[in-house]
């Protein structure tokens, strides 16, 4: 919306209250600076069209059940004062809220949890980039949630009682909210509801959860109370993503979530983005150590920006199935098993080395593998030519890109992609950052007549030095 006033908010409102809007479904006015009187209108008119619902399945009724409103300066106030207007109906008919960048505190996200707890309609929640909410405030949720919890059981007499706060949320995401460690394991203690994870709330809390929480200082510590999550005895994982990149976790933190995962696997977690973490080969090596039989569900894995090296990929790489063309009897571990299930992978600045890289295009079961900015330069182009001959026959989406290679070893991987050598899955490579002259752009399009469906992303052709002073010299003559 380019305008979305006072006027307009007043004109809605009575257009939802009143049960006229019946194909809106959902307001996308963030950034918008709106006055908490009017939030507040908002909010009631959002009530009224709730209780004038009858049908409790909300699939088969129409209006509004998605909400992004405010500005960056909505604050505590604005967020209060819209909750207020949908407290008596419980969050109203609302699916998703998003609430992020409007400078919310610990006063906001408790009037949040006092409203939306016991919500039977809430799947999705953003309350990304607000830095003022922090810990106090994930404290704040949980005590006011668990509050307005044990009210609604004391009023409630029908058959259906919430003890799970958030019962029906899918989507949690709280990136850049300035939260450490004690707040994790107040987040925790709010998805897990009363009893923890020795408690059975699986008829409520359904596993397969998607939790964002990159870019909070929550270190080492906070993987404990991520892991309870992750790993809890005999039913594996509430969550089905987990996205915790730029969290400080370092070597410990991932520690901390392997040796859970050794002890109760990580059944249904299907991505872990752990990238610029601070992770070494020592913590690389024992989360490999755990790949294998812990995670049976792992589908996407991003270790990127993190000081890997050379050892640290090929240790992870060693824990996943290998080529068959490429496999040998050192690729066997102790009791034959590797994991199967892992399909994208980004190794992308992680110093994988000439070794790594190799060890990554020897899989058997990736089929995004990014390797970008890794250093490889012209040797290792022209290392992993050989396993790029004919293409490859799992990895679909490869990343070459930013390594600087040579532009003799951009033409030899591109002519070793183009032999016909077995079937071939590959279907976009990225090599942009490495040399890209005439002579790349004449291979580009030899392989391109043999695998016209290959989508390649390059540089401009640019020519070298001495070309570009030979024609500025023939130009000055004429």
């Amino acid at each position: 919306m380019k305008t979305f006033g006072t006027e307009d908010v007043e004109r809605l409102s009575k257009a939802i209250a009143s049960g006229v809007n019946t194909n809106l479904q959902s307001i996308s006015a963030s950034g918008h600076d709106l006055p908490s009187e009017s939030l507040k209108t908002f909010g009631l008119a959002l009530s009224t069209q709730a209780n004038n619902n009858n049908d409790t399945d909300t699939s088969s009724f129409s209006g509004i059940t998605s909400v992004a409103i405010g500005s960056k300066d909505m604050g505590d106030e604005g967020v209060i004062a819209f909750c207020e207007g949908l407290e008596g109906s419980n969050g109203g008919l609302v699916q998703c809220l998003d609430f992020g960048w409007k400078n919310i505190g610990k006063d906001g996200v408790q009037a949040i949890g006092t409203t939306f707890s016991s919500s039977k309609s809430l799947t999705h929640l953003d309350l990304s980039r607000n830095n003022s909410i922090g810990c106090e405030g994930i404290i704040g949720l949980s005590s006011s949630s668990s509050t307005a919890l044990t009210k609604k059981k004391a009023e409630n007499d029908g058959p259906w009682v919430v003890v799970c706060p958030f019962p029906s949320l899918e989507k949690l995401i709280l990136s850049d909210c300035n939260i450490n460690f004690s707040g994790v394991q107040s987040l925790a203690d709010i998805i897990l509801g009363p009893g923890g994870e020795n408690k059975n709330n699986s008829d409520q809390r359904s596993k397969g959860m998607y939790l964002g929480i990159s870019s909070n200082p929550i270190g080492a510590e906070g993987c404990g109370a991520l892991s309870q999550l992750c790993s809890i005895p005999g039913k594996g994982s509430i969550l089905s993503h987990l996205y915790l990149s730029q969290c400080s976790i370092g070597d410990e933190g991932i520690k901390l979530l392997s040796s859970a995962a050794v002890s109760n696997a990580c059944t249904g977690l299907a991505v872990l983005d752990v990238a610029e973490n601070s992770i070494t080969k020592v913590g690389a090596k024992s989360f490999a150590d755990s790949l294998v039989e812990s995670y049976p569900d792992l589908v996407e894995l991003k270790v990127a920006k993190n000081e890997l090296g050379e050892e640290g990929v090929t240790s992870l790489m060693g824990a996943l199935v290998t080529r068959k063309d490429t496999k040998t009897d050192d690729d066997e571990p102790a009791g034959g098993k590797k994991n199967s299930t892992l399909r994208n992978l980004d190794l992308s600045c992680t110093n994988c080395g000439i070794e790594g890289a190799k060890a990554a295009l020897t899989s058997g079961g990736l089929t995004t593998v990014r390797l970008f900015n890794n250093r490889l330069g012209t040797d290792g182009f022209n290392a992993l030519s050989p396993l790029l001959r004919g293409g490859h026959p799992s990895i679909e989406n490869l990343d070459l890109g930013g390594n600087d290679a040579g532009e003799d070893a951009v033409v030899a991987l591109l002519n070793a992609i183009a032999e016909e050598a077995g079937e071939s899955k590959l279907a976009v490579l990225e090599i942009g950052g490495n040399k890209f002259g005439d002579e790349a752009m004449a291979a580009l399009e030899e392989l391109k007549r043999v695998r016209p469906l290959l989508d390649v992303a390059h540089d401009k052709p640019v020519q070298d030095a001495e070309e570009l002073l030979e024609e500025g010299l023939e130009e000055l003559k004429e």
